[in-house]
């Protein structure tokens, strides 16, 4: 075998290894849908799980992540539903961690600047998810106390 050929067999070899890793991770993802619906998990994370699947199975990121989206903007912000704000509010976290952590080791104005103004943004966002989330909260407090009297 030449240099080519070897270097063929070897992207083939990577090729199919990734295949078999998405599989494997498709088929984890399987097996925790199936044990959240017998546990009674939020059914937005269990859409979230099975279009990850989909797209491991399928070799496309593209559908999960619109999928995602969607979920967070509608269900989350616009509908108040906890799992999909849960998850943003992490994802926001993270990000103003990383931006903080950046900030501390530049020493370059302008880029810090920019990090700030990032920063202030996020921290803003954050504040709105966090309303949100306690609006959802809070109605979903006074459905429930609305639902128990009207059982009484």
């Amino acid at each position: 075998m030449d240099g080519l050929e070897k270097a063929k067999a070897l992207k083939i070899e990577d090729v199919y290894k990734s295949y078999q890793q998405r599989g494997r991770v498709s088929e984890e993802l399987q097996m925790e849908i199936l044990l959240g619906a017998r546990e009674g998990e939020d059914p937005c994370i269990l859409l979230l799980k099975a279009t990850r699947a989909i797209s491991l199975m399928t070799g496309s990121d593209t559908f999960a992540d619109q999928i995602e989206r969607l979920l967070r903007g509608v269900y989350g912000e616009a509908l108040g539903y906890k799992a999909p704000l849960a998850l943003e509010i992490e994802e926001v976290k993270d990000r103003i961690a990383h931006i903080e952590k950046a900030m501390q080791s530049t020493e370059n104005d302008q880029l810090r600047a920019a990090m700030d103004l990032s920063l202030r943004s996020h921290t803003l966002r954050l504040h709105r998810l966090e309303e949100a989330q306690r609006e959802s909260d809070s109605e979903k407090s006074k459905t429930a106390e609305g639902d128990k009297e009207e059982a009484e």
